[in-house]
């Protein structure tokens, strides 16, 4: 009776031991899941934000070094997709845009309206951003993450100058010189105001200077138009007399 007893005891266990297991692997198996789909999104839009970033860096011309640090921490990604869902859509999504990003290359006067100059600040801030995220896990030196900083600053001056500039040459080409010289104008200000060594800006200084001469009516001109509109002048009163 006793043993009858310690048997049917022991089986209770068992039973019980063998629920536990399998209600760990369940839930173990579940929170795997969750973390799965949950890391999967965060991938896609961050691989979504910084695919578009590089899109952006490598029409706006920027340094190779920057773009390659971005294209490491794209791949680096990629691979982690490959991980948790391997030949799934997301990751040949992602991999076509890489490939596609790869493929950009710098576009003169691609940020000359709003539209494309609001898209490259977003951008070129978030390059700054990830400059700062690459250093905190260590995958990015600190000395040289500002530096990129500093270079994405000045690329970021340096587009809504062109865009200006660009503007400007649009103007000049339909004999508008007063309206061009408001943008060149503007570019000067924008190059002038920038926290950045003379010596780094003064070509972009000697470039509009000489723009700016282009557009600038000459004192030849500026007579004859006066000579012009004085004898407009008289010819209309002595018309009134």
């Amino acid at each position: 009776m006793l043993q009858d007893n310690l048997i049917f005891l022991f089986s209770l266990i068992a039973v019980g031991f063998v629920a536990l297991l399998v209600n760990y692997f369940i839930s173990t198996r579940e929170h795997q899941q969750e973390y799965r789909a949950k890391r999967l999104k965060e991938l896609r839009k961050q691989s979504d934000d910084a695919l578009t970033t590089l899109a952006v860096l490598r029409e706006a011309n920027c340094r190779h070094e920057i773009t390659d640090a971005l294209s490491s921490y794209i791949i680096g990604m990629i691979e982690e997709i490959a991980q948790l869902a391997p030949n799934s859509d997301l990751l040949q999504e992602i991999s076509a845009q890489k490939e596609g990003a790869d493929r950009a290359s710098p576009i003169p006067g691609g940020f000359s309206n709003d539209r494309a100059l609001k898209r490259a600040q977003i951008h070129i801030q978030h390059a700054e951003k990830l400059c700062i995220q690459l250093a905190k896990q260590g995958k990015l030196n600190v000395t040289r993450a500002k530096q990129y900083q500093h270079d994405l600053y000045w690329l970021h001056v340096c587009v809504f100058a062109d865009a200006h500039i660009e503007q400007g040459n649009y103007y000049m080409a339909r004999d508008d010189k007063l309206v061009a010289m408001s943008h060149y104008k503007h570019a000067k200000a924008i190059i002038a105001r920038t926290n950045v060594p003379q010596k780094q800006k003064q070509d972009y200084v000697d470039k509009i200077r000489e723009l700016l001469n282009k557009a600038r009516p000459s004192s030849a001109m500026a007579t004859g138009n006066l000579a012009a509109s004085l004898d407009e002048l008289a010819t209309q009163k002595n018309s009134d007399e």
